[in-house]
């Protein structure tokens, strides 16, 4: 996502969030082709190295075009990159619809013509598998949230989450997330949760992707 004039990157703890950059490009294919990492995203398959080279460059023009996409999460301790966190951009159908569950579409301009959509903030996150259970998704994720809360003045911000994601659940309940309805994806149901109007992470060692 976009980050705000005079800021480079957004710092934790633990760790710093900065923009993604073509050098990126062997971590990210690394972890889109991890069946792990893949299960509960899109369609659930692994990656091609084509198909990453197309989502960095689709992150990299939709900062400039729409102020929006992933930032690569690097651990202080080591410098490595270990993750991707950021906003993104979805257009969801409004009512009436085809099927029972709006669609989703993630570029301006997708839906159909005439579809009548609303458009969303998503708050999303992909890890290397190496280092779930450290509580860095929960740390990321409340950390772009204040950001784009805060300091982008975002009101509205949603994450879309497979009902089977037992992690990313994990990390919705502690952060306060809510339920609000199902939508169609990839050809398949999601469930799409609300951020809450105000910070409410529970900080505790409960152990989390």
């Amino acid at each position: 996502m976009t980050l705000a004039s005079g800021d480079a990157s957004i710092e934790t703890p633990r760790l710093t969030l900065r923009r993604l950059q073509p050098g990126d490009l062997a971590f990210i294919t690394r972890i889109h082709a991890d069946p792990r990492v893949r299960r509960y995203l899109g369609s659930g398959r692994p990656l091609s190295a084509d198909e990453s080279r197309a989502f960095l460059d689709n992150v990299l023009a939709s900062y400039e075009r729409i102020g929006l996409g992933q930032l690569a999460v690097v651990r202080k301790s080591d410098g490595e990159t270990i993750g991707r966190c950021g906003l993104g951009y979805m257009e969801i159908e409004l009512p009436p619809h085809e099927l029972p569950e709006p669609r989703v579409y993630t570029r301006p301009g997708a839906a159909p013509s005439g579809t009548r959509v609303a458009v969303e903030r998503e708050l999303g996150y992909t890890f290397d598998s190496a280092v779930w259970g450290n509580g860095y998704a929960t740390e990321a994720a409340d950390a772009v949230f204040r950001y784009a809360r805060e300091r982008l003045g975002i009101a509205r911000i949603i994450s879309i989450i497979h009902p089977e994601n037992a992690g990313s659940l994990g990390v919705a309940r502690k952060l306060g997330l809510e339920r609000e309805d199902a939508v169609w994806m990839s050809g398949r149901s999601f469930d799409r949760y609300r951020w809450p109007l105000k910070a409410s992470m529970q900080r505790d060692t409960q152990r989390d992707r």
